[in-house]
């Protein structure tokens, strides 16, 4: 059985992690198809299905078929986490991904979405979850 712990891992030329990653690196472990979370500097990747080029990255691109996956930007100096991208084939996943960042991330830390090509999901999810700003 694949733990959540199991699931993380980091770039090669990551050093010092901050906590902030682990814990939102944690949380979307939790999510049971998100198999790889990647921690890189400044960023956050985790998906369902790993590249292919040999650099083992979980993938993220949108509206790429049979892909579950989110990147997350991490401003540690200025507490801010920004959804870069996200992106579901299945059916609430997009949900459970914002759940999972919003619930692991300190309440004085911001949670922001700087361009919306959503049609609507990031407005809907602002409004189910209050902390998370669209700009």
């Amino acid at each position: 059985m694949i733990t959540s712990k199991d699931k993380i891992s980091k770039a090669s030329n990551v050093r010092k992690v901050d906590p902030i990653y682990i814990q939102v690196a944690e949380g979307l472990s939790n999510i049971e198809k998100l198999q790889h979370v990647k921690i890189y500097n400044g960023r956050i990747q985790a998906s369902n299905i790993l590249s292919s080029n040999g650099k083992k990255e979980p993938i993220t691109t949108i509206d790429e078929e049979n892909v579950i996956g989110v990147e997350l930007l991490i401003d540690v100096p200025n507490k801010i986490i920004q959804f870069y991208s996200i992106t579901s084939s299945v059916k609430g996943y997009g949900e459970k991904m914002v759940s999972a960042v919003v619930n692991s991330v300190p309440n004085d830390w911001n949670i922001m979405v700087f361009m919306d090509w959503s049609h609507g999901f990031w407005q809907v999810m602002a409004e189910r979850y209050p902390r998370l700003v669209v700009c």
